[in-house]
């Protein structure tokens, strides 16, 4: 499943990150995945340079109570990992 950020959403800044450990604000444009792990996709801001078609994937500490943007990224996350 693949669900993209809508305008409202980014508006509402339901599409950032910022992982405070890693110092990395991530501002998504999707999240592809299903049940308790997922792939967000967008650009990323790592001591002030910014990469595109960055990566990040994570398991939800539990699954979301629905498949929609709000309830997977208001689910606190188990574990991440960058991609390359």
């Amino acid at each position: 499943m693949k669900l993209t950020f809508t305008e409202e959403q980014i508006k509402q800044e339901l599409n950032k990150i910022y992982l405070e450990e890693d110092d990395l604000l991530m501002e998504g444009e999707f999240v592809t995945g299903e049940g308790k792990h997922y792939i967000i996709t967008g650009v990323a801001t790592i001591e002030g340079e910014r990469y595109h078609e960055f990566e990040i994937e994570f398991e939800l500490a539990e699954e979301p109570a629905e498949e929609t943007l709000e309830s997977i990224m208001e689910t606190e996350w188990d574990w991440y990992d960058f991609l390359c």
